[in-house]
């Protein structure tokens, strides 16, 4: 038996690590392999390429690093050629995997892609090639199934495996204690959560940092906690020492779930760390800049009202979205101060954050899982 699991970033790799780990024990003697992070590895997966190729957003970003990109997936479609796997599941990515997919089901091999791509909210043309390129899709977000439904494709609810994974109460004051915190009970802790990738991490952590200073001038007294997701963001980060010990951040090496525990609010990068936000029940404001030309492309192909997935899910703004122009120091500080003076408000974003947990409840990892194993044992 041999399973190819393909992630593009660390967000993949969280989704992809409780997969594998199921598998591996379904399947002993199996060989998996592809593209993954350290989760995924330690669960059990070989890695043939670094994920870190596959981490670029953006268009002129992508359009930068396309031979690296290109060289992985000619890498991975020959290693499929060389050694058929007998199902390839591509983890997100789209633009890397469904390619790969439509290739290897036109062969005869089984595919699946674990995480839909946004289709419902830009590119519905690209229905087409998800279609060609997979027998099913594992969807993460409840109103997906019905939106393939729709389109005659098979795509399965499978809830989104960190709402299994984190507590439905939060342990803010467990969480300070065991990243070694000392602050006041009563202080106000905030997470600066700039994204995964080095561009992101150029264009939007001095925003944030900028907005930290101005709310301190004013006279809010807070702790705040930066995680790195990874260390090849460090270089970047550093860039800003100066900055970061003026204003007394600290800086910790991942464990950004145990920041955002420990948190009452957040400054985050629209994405996956939304979501995981949200499962945190921490208010937060979502902020985000890319290039102005792909900007203008994103916005001339949106479809949804929101960016941020929170506000997708409630299909209103639950917490604020500042993008592109918004995306002002000016307007996060009023953003911020809002969170700390109108307590109402806070706990009815809080409120709404619990609902919308309960409803991405599933055992995501076992029914991906049992779904990959139904598909390889037909």
């Amino acid at each position: 038996m041999r399973i190819m699991l393909v992630a593009g970033e660390l967000s993949g790799d969280q989704l992809g690590a409780g997969v594998v780990r199921l598998l591996k024990q379904h399947y002993p003697h199996a060989i998996l392999e592809g593209i993954g992070g350290q989760q995924m590895i330690d669960a059990g997966l070989k890695s043939l390429y670094p994920i870190e190729t596959l981490s670029v957003m953006g268009l002129f970003e992508v359009l930068k690093h396309l031979p690296a990109i290109l060289k992985v997936r000619k890498g991975i479609i020959k290693h499929c050629q060389d050694n058929p796997p007998d199902i390839y599941i591509g983890i997100d990515a789209p633009d890397f995997n469904l390619p790969i997919e439509a290739k290897l089901k036109a062969r005869g091999i089984k595919t699946a892609h674990y995480v839909s791509p946004s289709v419902w909210a830009w590119r519905e043309g690209r229905m087409k090639k998800i279609k060609r390129a997979t027998d099913v899709v594992f969807a993460i977000l409840p109103f997906e199934e019905a939106f393939y439904q729709k389109h005659k494709h098979k795509a399965i609810f499978v809830g989104h495996p960190l709402a299994n994974k984190v507590p439905m109460n939060e342990d803010t004051v467990g969480a300070r204690k065991q990243l070694d915190i000392n602050t006041n009970p009563n202080r106000k802790v905030i997470a600066l959560l700039p994204g995964s990738r080095t561009q992101e991490v150029i264009r939007i952590l001095p925003v944030f940092l900028h907005s930290i200073a101005q709310l301190k001038r004013q006279g809010y007294e807070f702790d705040t906690l930066l995680p790195v997701a990874k260390e090849s963001l460090y270089g970047e980060i550093n860039k800003h020492q100066e900055l970061l010990d003026k204003l007394n951040i600290q800086k910790f090496n991942g464990n950004a779930h145990m920041v955002l525990q420990a948190c009452d609010f957040a400054l985050v990068a629209s994405g996956t760390a939304a979501l995981e936000t949200m499962l945190y029940k921490k208010p937060m404001v979502i902020g985000y800049q890319m290039s102005t030309i792909t900007a203008a492309i994103v916005k001339h192909m949106l479809k949804t009202k929101f960016v941020g997935l929170p506000n997708i899910l409630a299909d209103k703004e639950i917490v604020p979205e500042l993008l592109q122009k918004n995306f002002t120091a000016n307007q996060i500080t009023h953003e911020l101060k809002r969170f700390f003076d109108d307590q109402a408000y806070t706990q009815e974003i809080k409120a709404t954050f619990h609902r919308l947990h309960q409803l991405l409840m599933r055992d995501a990892d076992r029914k991906v899982s049992d779904e990959i194993i139904n598909l390889l044992d037909s």
